[in-house]
């Protein structure tokens, strides 16, 4: 796994919000094992959007509970960028009379 992995970075973030070691944190962890509560949840879910620079929409943040569910929504974000709020393409703008 490189630095620049999706997984990688994911991990980096958790290790990082939580101070723990990287290797403390696997894809099998839970935000449980790492003690998160809600509103570490929401906080860690803003680190990650700044991270990858995408907005990560409420359905996908409640289906979330373990490192691989993150890096797996975080990559389809990645793939499917239209599908994010404010993403794609955009609506034409009226001209100005002459």
């Amino acid at each position: 796994m490189t630095d620049s992995s999706v997984a990688e970075r994911v991990i980096r973030v958790f290790s990082e919000f939580k101070k723990v070691p990287r290797e403390d944190v696997k894809m099998d962890t839970t935000f449980a094992d790492l003690g998160l509560d809600s509103l570490d949840g929401l906080n860690l879910i803003f680190e990650l959007e700044e991270e990858f620079n995408v907005m990560i929409p409420d359905e996908k943040v409640e289906s979330m509970k373990s490192v691989s569910e993150v890096v797996d929504g975080i990559q389809w974000l990645l793939d499917h960028p239209e599908e994010q709020p404010g993403v794609g393409p955009k609506a034409p703008t009226a001209q100005p009379a002459e």
